[in-house]
């Protein structure tokens, strides 16, 4: 192969990497269009979803202002109703007393107006300064009475002035007139009052239940309750149950409250029923002397019994020191000199206790003697033998006999316990220890 054909051979090869550059770019451009377009359209649903979005939400604003004008449109037309009602007679008594002031009192053109204003502003006042409380959660405290007092001062007025001019009917007439704005106005009020204190179904409740209304107002008053807890009492009194249980249940308590007080009657006849500091009780006398008797009667039974252990327990140390007597002498009992094998000791044991260890200590030198606990008894011993003596006690008197116990000494130089004296004949009683 010449250089002319390596020459071609480069130049198609060139061609052909070019031609495949060119095709790899236009297919990247293919591809950066083809994504451009994707997110153009993604870009386009977002924005569109947001829209979508921002109209919903404008259309239930929207949706929620014309609700909530539609569920004010009656509470304004209500509000237009009470506001005309309560309007329309003061406007009526303000005309007529403005013309009572033109021409009977005298008073020129402009000022006549100002006697209706001096007589029906003070009540109106209290009024609307009572309303005024009462929204904001405060108390009216005397503002109604005086309003009513203000109110009948003018309604006094107009019926005078009626009374002068056109007669009875006028003056009746003026004087309802004067007081039928006040009246709507109070009665609006202590609807507001209601609503605001909670207990907005409590004019129904009068209505409907006006005996346990009267017996709920009984009750608050005499006991100074909340009205609710009133309430709640004047139905117990009644059914025996309270204002949430169902009808059934009412009749069925009504029946049960009879047959109670019934049988109370016949109770507090008979002396069953007592009072007890400001309260009706039962005496229970007949349960209660009952019970007193039986607790005397359990009583005297465990004394006696205490009584009883006591005497024998007495009654064996008894027969004890008089066996030790017999065996060894009232006068070696007395010096102290009785062999400790027969539970004698050396006199220092009774002069180192006093008290209960001592007395212990004689009832137990009386048990050994017996031959009712061994010559140096424990001290759980003691304690099972004599029980009303403590581990103390029966400690220091184990230590007592053990530190009053005599050794004697043998040839090979160890200690040895002394034994009692031999016995002389078969009664086990010792020579020198017989009793005269």
């Amino acid at each position: 192969m010449n250089w002319r054909e390596d020459r071609r051979a480069d130049e198609a090869a060139h061609a052909a990497l070019a031609r495949q550059d060119r095709a790899l770019a236009a297919d990247q451009r293919r591809q950066d269009a083809a994504a451009r377009a994707e997110q153009a359209r993604r870009d386009r649903a977002a924005a569109a979803q947001v829209a979508a979005a921002g109209r919903a939400e404008r259309d239930a604003r929207r949706a929620a202002r014309r609700a909530a004008r539609r569920e004010r449109w009656p509470e304004l037309g209500m509000a237009a109703l009470w506001a005309t009602m309560i309007v329309l007679p003061i406007a009526l008594a303000w005309a007529a007393q403005a013309q009572f002031a033109l021409e009977t009192l005298g008073f020129p053109a402009p000022l006549n107006h100002g006697f209706p204003a001096a007589i029906e502003t003070g009540a109106w006042l209290c009024a609307f300064e009572a309303h005024r409380r009462i929204k904001r959660r405060r108390s009216a405290g005397s503002l109604p009475r005086w309003m009513w007092m203000l109110a009948g001062i003018a309604a006094a007025i107009n019926a005078a002035h009626g009374l002068r001019d056109g007669g009875v009917v006028a003056g009746l007439a003026f004087g309802v007139l004067s007081l039928l704005g006040v009246l709507l106005h109070s009665i609006r009020q202590g609807l507001d009052r209601e609503i605001v204190s909670g207990r907005a179904g409590q004019v129904w409740r009068r209505l409907r239940y006006p005996l346990l209304s009267l017996a709920a107002a009984g009750i608050r008053a005499a006991r100074e309750i909340e009205p609710d807890t009133a309430w709640r009492l004047a139905w117990e009194d009644r059914f025996g149950v309270g204002p949430d249980s169902t009808r059934r249940d009412r009749r069925l308590a009504r029946v049960i409250v009879r047959r109670e007080s019934a049988r109370d009657r016949k109770a507090a006849r008979a002396g069953e029923i007592t009072i007890i500091d400001g309260r009706v009780q039962r005496g229970f006398s007949t349960e209660v002397q009952a019970y007193v008797d039986a607790e005397r009667a359990a009583a005297i039974a465990r004394a006696d019994e205490a009584v009883a252990h006591a005497e024998s327990i007495v009654q064996g140390a008894q027969d004890a020191l008089t066996a030790a007597g017999m065996v060894f002498g009232p006068a070696a009992l007395r010096e102290g000199t009785a062999p400790a094998g027969y539970g004698g000791y050396t006199g220092r044991e009774q002069g180192e206790l006093v008290g209960r260890p001592a007395e212990l200590l004689t009832l137990v030198r009386a048990a050994i003697a017996a031959g009712e606990l061994p010559q140096y008894p424990a001290v759980k011993a003691i304690t099972r033998r004599f029980e009303g003596f403590g581990t103390p006690t029966a400690q220091r008197v184990r230590d007592a006999l053990r530190a009053g116990h005599t050794t004697t000494h043998d040839a090979a130089g160890t200690d040895r316990t002394a034994t009692p004296a031999p016995m002389s004949d078969a009664s086990g009683i010792a020579p020198d220890r017989r009793v005269a």
